[in-house]
């Protein structure tokens, strides 16, 4: 699957247990200082396999580019969201 192919849950690491997944999109989101392959290495050491780990690195434009609300991430699937300014809230989009 592709990562710009996000209304779908990705099948290889939307399986994974919710704390190493929330660890895996936290280092995907925040983590602007580090290679791939360091960031693929960090993967794996805290429990992916290699193959998840290069696939999750596959997504991190996406996930540095943007903000996720939760659980409607697009490793998770999700159903895409905006901030509205002129009511300080995010909506449905």
């Amino acid at each position: 699957m592709h990562p710009n192919d996000t209304k779908r849950p990705n099948p290889i690491l939307a399986s994974l247990p919710d704390r190493i997944l929330a660890t895996v999109e936290d280092a995907l989101s925040n983590d602007e200082c580090s290679t791939d392959a360091e960031m693929a290495r960090y993967l794996a050491d805290i429990g992916l396999t290699d193959e998840q780990a290069r696939h999750a690195v596959s997504y991190r434009d996406v996930y540095r580019l943007n903000m996720w609300i939760e659980c409607h991430t697009p490793i998770r699937g999700y159903v895409q969201v905006r901030y509205k300014g002129t009511t300080g809230q995010y909506e449905v989009a």
